[in-house]
């Protein structure tokens, strides 16, 4: 049948109920779609726990393959584990000079520093490249410190440079 025939029916060719070019995976994936999805929870980030009427700081650990994830309570990561809910946190924004993980679009994953806000946008160097970058500061998290064990930091030999 052609497209002029009065009996034609349009539809998906084969009857499969996907969108063309994704290869059968969810078009809502963090792996395809626009660059400017996101942001997505990512392990390192530092975030609120809003779980049993409670507020706190963690780091997240691990995403789940439900999307949920492992965080470790207070602002280093190193108190209590719990699995959270993505409905039971939020992302703790960064401020100028924090270190940051950016969550969303063609960057997702990628470090730096944020060195300037500019209303909504976030101005940022990029680690691997010192590139700067001006980025919406929704797709922006702040780092996590890690807090070194004491008896690493025992080890730890430091120079000075002159």
């Amino acid at each position: 049948m052609t497209p002029n025939s009065g009996s034609y029916i349009p539809g998906t060719p084969g009857g499969q109920p996907m969108t063309p070019g994704t290869g059968g995976l969810d078009v809502m994936s963090p792996v395809i779609g626009a660059d400017n999805e996101g942001p997505w929870f990512m392990p390192d980030i530092l975030v609120n726990v809003h779980k049993s009427g409670d507020e706190t700081l963690g780091v997240i650990q691990e995403v789940l393959q439900d999307g949920s994830c492992r965080v470790g309570l207070g602002s280093h990561g190193d108190g209590d584990t719990v699995i959270v809910m993505p409905s039971e946190m939020e992302i703790v924004p960064p401020r100028k000079s924090d270190k940051i993980k950016i969550m969303g679009g063609s960057l997702r994953g990628v470090t730096g520093k944020l060195i300037g806000v500019d209303g909504t946008d976030g101005i940022v160097r990029i680690d691997d490249s010192l590139d700067i970058k001006i980025l919406d500061l929704v797709i922006l998290s702040q780092i996590a410190l890690v807090k070194m064990p004491k008896e690493k930091a025992k080890k730890c030999v430091c120079y000075d440079y002159y």
